[in-house]
């Protein structure tokens, strides 16, 4: 038999270190689970974790969400199999082919051989780990349920991730489109115009309105482009600065939840995610006051930020968190009833991510919904866009020829 040195944690969430004899690593594994312990580290004794600095140990490592939804995914089947924390990073480790990637793992993996809790190892990348993930981490390390939670946290990355994909998705297929119309706009009042204002130079007083409208842009974005440009630059400019100070991200805020059309679905997202980090978080232990302060805290609009603001004051003071919600426009009636029936049933965790599920289906089948009325929208908007340039341009040959027959 040989002697291995481990780190675990109890089910109180304790730290404990100690030495076990045994024929191989994976039999100390057995005999801390057996203890009711969950093993961080197991290590053959007098070996030591040297803890290396540099480019591959870097803080605040950035790497894709997909990348971060594929560690977690593994690192739950290998720790729910009884891998140990210290093995399971090692392993992902050496398999990861993007540098990025392999750097993160590697600096996770040699803090918590270097003794860190693994919760404040993903602290030292909040670019790459959102503040949920880590919170369920941290409920994890107190609860022993490292592998249950490893799951939990991947499935609400996943849902985030595909609702998010296709929000991002209704809204590309419009700008794409709107831009090609612009484009195209330009380049007939720049390159194909002019040819026709040689044509109708000598006959001004028998153009149309529209057909003179056209040539003064024409001759403004040919003549004037570069008092146009620096004009855009610094609107741009003005408007990038206002949109990020606090006055004007409200606005920006309060547009987005009364667009019409996008605006109802803008509403769904925000309530739906506010409700599944609530619900996640509640069901793996943590207590109300920090998983409201948390979805306070993600929260990406105004408006909602303060009702969830609004929701931790008053259930400090003792009221349910059903109560204010009722008070707040943002909150469909019917969902405050049903959340306010989960805190009556003690279930509240429970129906609140129920509601968040249903939530998102519905706000999946809005966009689905959105984008088949967009397409064609579009497609007339460009019509109206670019068949208004073309008969401006055509409205004169039918005027001259009137005039001349006269």
């Amino acid at each position: 038999m040989a002697t291995f040195a481990f780190t675990a944690r109890d089910q109180a969430g304790l730290s404990a270190t100690g030495t076990l004899s045994a024929n191989s690593i994976a039999e100390v594994s057995q005999m801390l689970r057996a203890e009711g312990k969950y093993p961080i580290t197991v290590r053959p004794a007098g070996e030591m974790s040297a803890i290396t600095s540099g480019p591959a140990a870097g803080a605040n490592i950035k790497i894709s969400r997909a990348d971060v939804i594929q560690f977690a995914t593994q690192l739950a089947v290998m720790t729910e199999t009884g891998v140990t924390l210290s093995e399971a990073l090692e392993c992902i480790a050496a398999q990861s082919v993007k540098p990025n990637v392999k750097a993160l793992i590697t600096d996770i993996s040699t803090q918590v051989h270097g003794g860190s809790d693994f919760s404040s190892a993903l602290g030292r990348h909040p670019r790459s780990f959102p503040r949920l993930f880590i919170a369920l981490i941290k409920a994890s390390e107190k609860s022993g349920m490292m592998s249950k939670l490893l799951v939990r946290a991947t499935q609400y990355l996943r849902d985030e991730q595909e609702t998010m994909r296709k929000v991002k998705g209704a809204l590309t297929y419009p700008g794409i489109m709107l831009g090609f119309a612009i484009t195209t706009t330009i380049f007939l009042l720049i390159f194909v115009l002019p040819r026709f204002t040689a044509i109708y130079a000598s006959k001004s007083a028998a153009l149309p309105l529209p057909t003179k409208i056209l040539m003064n842009l024409s001759d403004g974005l040919i003549h004037h482009w570069i008092l146009i440009l620096i004009s855009a630059t610094i609107s741009g400019t003005i408007g990038y600065l206002y949109l990020h100070s606090a006055q004007g991200m409200r606005l920006w805020h309060y547009l987005q939840l009364r667009i019409p059309l996008l605006g109802p679905m803008f509403r769904q997202l925000y309530l739906a995610r506010g409700l599944r980090m609530v619900g996640t978080m509640g069901s793996a232990g943590v207590n109300l006051v920090d998983c409201v302060a948390t979805a306070r805290d993600l929260c990406g609009n105004t408006y909602f930020r303060e009702m969830w603001e609004e929701v931790s004051e008053q259930i400090q003071v003792g009221k349910q968190l059903s109560e204010p919600l009722f008070q707040s426009n943002l909150v469909p009636r019917p969902i405050s009833q049903m959340l306010h029936s989960g805190e009556k049933g003690g279930k509240l965790s429970q129906v609140m991510e129920q509601v968040a599920g249903f939530s998102e289906v519905e706000l999946k089948e809005r966009i689905a919904g959105l984008t088949r009325y967009i397409e064609p929208i579009m497609i007339m908007v460009m019509g109206l866009i670019i068949g208004g340039v073309a008969m401006a341009l055509l409205l004169p040959i039918f005027t001259i020829s009137r005039v001349m027959a006269s």
